[in-house]
């Protein structure tokens, strides 16, 4: 019997946990087709609970994760941003054991630029519509329930030099994609539950995408997904990270990073001002991005292919993921503790 479900904190990276229900054991041949997804119940790395053990039972999901949050009362500041940033340089690899010296995998897992979206098979299962880039979405649970389902976006990057992603398939907490580069990914996290009636989503979504699903994508150099985002169809491929079709960064590389809402879904752009390379993603139905369709009495897991649009105009403490504990929007984390 499952516990009773509370009110959730936020906390992202991105990166796994144990290896998730549904993976089939199949030759190597087939990686590409071996089905994948993020399992939050094992991993440190998802939205973390307000009280794990009520939601997982004795599996501790928490960490820290101090944060920046942006308030602007201004048209289009909750949903179109740039930001300039320096990636964090590492020490020389010699002697890597001197006392004081750390590198940046070692001092977290990640950083990230958030964003609220709309995702009308989310929490809180009220209402079956949500209008795009629009504060008319703001709604104070306390007085209605009738919220727009919401999702959050976080704009991930990950440190060299940690165990290679997929590290769910080798190791709990967070990875890299490469030994001395950087490469980054989007990763949108929904939650299946409705407050009202405590109901969960069916059994065979809680068995093989978990109760806090994830879509999941590298920024690529041509924009073009590796695999389906989304955790239904999401395989092997979609967290192996792929040099040829991904961007890496280099530490210290000076980046312009970018995100605005475009027809078929917020898009981030990165521009690498030191290496010259630009690589993008769209939160698109075309590159399988998709929401788990939330339907308790289900005998079977499903998903609806779907563009994440940014939910409102513009960022303050009412634009909020109301699954969250805190009041974020436009936002920025370093992932230091798990």
């Amino acid at each position: 019997m499952r516990a009773a479900h509370r009110w959730f904190a936020l906390g992202v990276l991105v990166a796994a946990g144990a290896t998730p229900l549904g993976f089939r054991s199949t030759a190597a041949a087939a990686a590409s087709v071996q089905h994948r997804a993020l399992n939050c119940e094992y991993s440190a790395v998802c939205t973390e609970v307000q009280d794990s053990a009520q939601v997982f039972g004795d599996t501790y999901v928490g960490h820290d994760e101090p944060s920046v949050l942006f308030y602007s009362n201004k048209p289009g500041s909750g949903n179109q941003m740039r930001y300039d940033l320096t990636l964090p340089k590492d020490p020389t690899a010699s002697s890597p054991t001197t006392p004081g010296k750390s590198y940046q995998f070692q001092l977290n897992g990640a950083f990230w630029f958030g964003m609220a979206l709309c995702d009308t098979q989310s929490y809180p299962e009220q209402i079956s519509t949500c209008t795009p880039d629009s504060d008319t979405n703001i709604l104070d649970p306390a007085i209605s329930t009738a919220h727009a389902g919401t999702a959050f976006m976080e704009m991930q990057f990950y440190p060299p030099g940690w165990v290679k992603w997929p590290v769910f398939a080798t190791a709990i907490g967070a990875g890299s994609c490469d030994p001395t580069k950087w490469c980054a990914a989007m990763n949108i996290d929904s939650l299946g539950l409705n407050p009202v009636t405590g109901a969960a989503n069916n059994s065979a979504c809680l068995s093989t995408v978990g109760e806090e699903t994830v879509n999941f994508a590298f920024i690529t150099l041509n924009g073009v997904s590796q695999a389906p985002a989304n955790p239904v169809q999401s395989t092997l491929t979609t967290f192996t990270p792929d040099p040829t079709k991904d961007l890496f960064m280099g530490s210290g590389d000076r980046l312009q990073v970018g995100f605005r809402d475009t027809p078929n879904g917020v898009k981030v752009t990165i521009n690498d001002r030191t290496s010259h390379q630009t690589g993008s993603m769209t939160a698109s139905a075309a590159n399988g991005f998709g929401q788990v369709n939330y339907n308790p009495t289900a005998t079977s897991c499903t998903v609806t292919p779907y563009n994440f649009h940014p939910m409102y105009s513009t960022s303050s403490e009412q634009t909020r993921v109301i699954w969250a504990a805190h009041t974020y929007n436009v936002a920025f984390s370093d992932e230091i503790g798990h």
